[in-house]
């Protein structure tokens, strides 16, 4: 018992020296700090990293030696420096992806710098659970790459691949590239990083969209808890206008204001009549910024035409007309008082001639309405 209590005594000594210890950083501070012996004044202390010295700038007294050098080696070896002696000491991170954090076993060289084939050839041949979902996570990265996003969505897609995707069990029914995309897809609703299913399909090779969004599906069901996340970071059109109107060169507050005022309330007056089915999120964005562009005065409008937001969006130009037609009617109640004005500079949607004077002639008795007040216009941006 008494020996029981002399270690308890010690463990505690030792805890309480760790918690009162300086940290690296100030250790740091107070060796560069210090005061030369000989010049007997503050001086600039530099550290000699080959011998281990600190020594000082004015008379070159060394004032420490043999100072070990504690901080991280970031160098990287190319294969120049690896013809004899692996000059690392220590392997690679963790992987919490794979199995044993990915500390698994390799063959090394020989000490002339050869492969002992033999060995390598039967360390190969062995199973091995994490060769499958190295080369997934290779394919994931190159997608991921091509598409620009960031190694947080990349990580973020690797674990959902992993998750969904058990070793040894085969996707029945479902391509490997259309896997990965969906992966990406889901990881960028994640990260609030808003790609749509057309974006991913450009980066995904030997894939297509219907396929991207099957195995989007599969995924959903797999994961717990997924499906109302995908809910709660479901894509809108208002997020896809600031991205869009930033590679159109639009990036301008008042513009992406009345680009966003003409979406929200082009969705209120749908819902107020009883339209339930939704259009896409990128065509509806589309449509109301080529409603926007031709009403605005900016110089960086100019020469933006239908075919140039269509190669921004992805969508194609017929789908996006068929969204700017179903905006047009509500030109007068979606615009703000200080466009009111400008609505017959708009392009009218092309449609049979009684259709357009029909609309034509409900527009014009709109705009007088809301000349005399009538309609409820939103405030001024």
């Amino acid at each position: 018992r008494a020996l029981g209590g002399h270690g308890l005594h010690h463990r505690r000594l030792a805890a309480a020296v760790m918690a009162t210890a300086p940290s690296p950083a100030q250790q740091e501070a107070a060796k560069f700090s210090q005061i030369c012996r000989n010049c007997a004044k503050p001086t600039a202390i530099i550290e000699d990293h080959q011998q281990g010295d600190l020594v000082c700038t004015e008379c070159g007294l060394v004032l420490e030696s043999r100072v070990v050098d504690e901080s991280s080696e970031w160098r990287t070896f190319s294969d120049s420096d690896k013809a004899g002696v692996d000059p690392n000491r220590t392997a690679g991170p963790t992987n919490r992806m794979l199995a044993n954090g990915g500390l698994s076993t390799s063959i090394g060289k020989n000490p002339d710098g050869t492969y002992n084939q033999t060995l390598t050839r039967l360390h190969n041949r062995g199973a091995n659970p994490d060769r499958a979902l190295l080369q997934a996570f290779g394919r994931i990265g190159e997608m991921a790459d091509h598409l620009g996003m960031t190694s947080v969505v990349k990580d973020g897609a690797c674990d959902i691949y992993r998750t969904v995707v058990k070793p040894g069990q085969p996707l029945l029914g479902k391509s490997q590239p259309a896997m990965f995309a969906a992966c990406l897809y889901i990881a960028c609703r994640q990260e609030g990083t808003n790609r749509t299913f057309k974006e991913i399909c450009g980066g995904a090779p030997n894939t297509t969209v219907k396929e991207i969004g099957r195995c989007y599906k599969y995924i959903v069901k797999a994961i717990d808890g997924l499906n109302t996340q995908m809910m709660e970071q479901m894509i809108t059109p208002e997020k896809l206008t600031n991205r869009f109107c930033g590679n159109l060169g639009l990036a301008n507050l008042e513009f992406l204001k009345l680009a966003t005022a003409v979406i929200a309330t082009f969705r209120s007056l749908r819902i107020t009549e009883g339209h339930t089915s939704e259009k896409q999120p990128a065509s509806v964005a589309a449509a109301a910024i080529w409603l926007c562009v031709q009403i605005w005065r900016g110089k960086a409008a100019e020469g933006i035409d239908v075919k140039r937001i269509s190669e921004i969006s992805g969508m194609a130009e017929a789908t996006i007309l068929t969204s700017y037609a179903d905006m047009y009617p509500y030109a007068a109640k979606m615009l703000p008082e200080a466009y009111v004005e400008r609505i017959p500079e708009l392009e009218a949607p092309r449609m049979d001639k009684s259709d357009a004077a029909a609309l034509e002639a409900g527009l014009a008795g709109l705009i007088g309405d809301a000349e005399n007040g009538a309609l409820l216009s939103l405030p001024p941006l």
